[in-house]
């Protein structure tokens, strides 16, 4: 550049000190920023328990037992013998192929989980047992909702990365503030006329 003479272009002597104060700029700021710390476990510890209930809320669940058939007229049938006062838990040990040893027990699902089954749980009160559902594949079920999880805090060890990463922002943003409002606040400071129009 220099055997060419582009320091004496006019663009390069236009634009040299923003380019360097750009240069500096960038390279403050990463300094900062890679001197904010990483927070100790005690710190997450705190934080987790300031906030789990208002941010780390897992969803609420249900658990039901289903019955599934894969024939239409069963499913009214058993459906009849359901609404004439037979157990529920009976007719699906001996005639759900959804895990009829347990009585038809499915695990814990939260909403948009399930298909139609999952739709129809999230409208049932505890104890209550629906109409006949088509499922997707064309078999039918009953459902009965044996049970609603509230909404609990997610473990920390599931959300302690994102902690981290979010105290570890803060940090940073921390210390650019404070440090650039330093500068600003600092009496034996002046700034340029050229950058005066950046400064509130």
């Amino acid at each position: 550049g220099f055997a060419n003479g582009l320091d004496t272009s006019y663009s390069y002597i236009h634009k040299v000190d923003d380019m360097i104060s750009d240069l500096l700029y960038d390279a403050y700021l990463k300094h900062l920023i890679n001197s904010a710390e990483k927070p100790d476990s005690s710190v997450v510890m705190s934080y987790y328990n300031n906030n789990k209930y208002d941010k780390y809320l897992g969803p609420e669940k249900y658990i039901v037992r289903e019955i599934r058939v894969d024939n239409r007229f069963f499913a009214d049938s058993l459906l009849g013998l359901i609404d004439d006062g037979v157990d529920f838990l009976s007719i699906a040990k001996n005639f759900s192929s959804t895990n009829p040893s347990n009585g038809g027990l499915v695990d814990a699902f939260e909403a948009g989980k399930y298909n139609y089954v999952g739709q129809k749980a999230f409208e049932l009160s505890v104890g209550a047992f629906s109409e006949k559902i088509k499922n997707p594949d064309k078999t039918f079920s009953i459902i009965l909702l044996e049970e609603k999880i509230h909404p609990t805090p997610i473990p920390l060890k599931k959300v302690q990365k994102r902690i981290e990463s979010l105290l570890i922002k803060k940090g940073q943003d921390d210390i650019k503030e404070s440090t650039f409002n330093g500068f600003y606040k600092n009496k034996e400071l002046s700034i340029g006329e050229k950058y005066s129009i950046y400064i509130n």
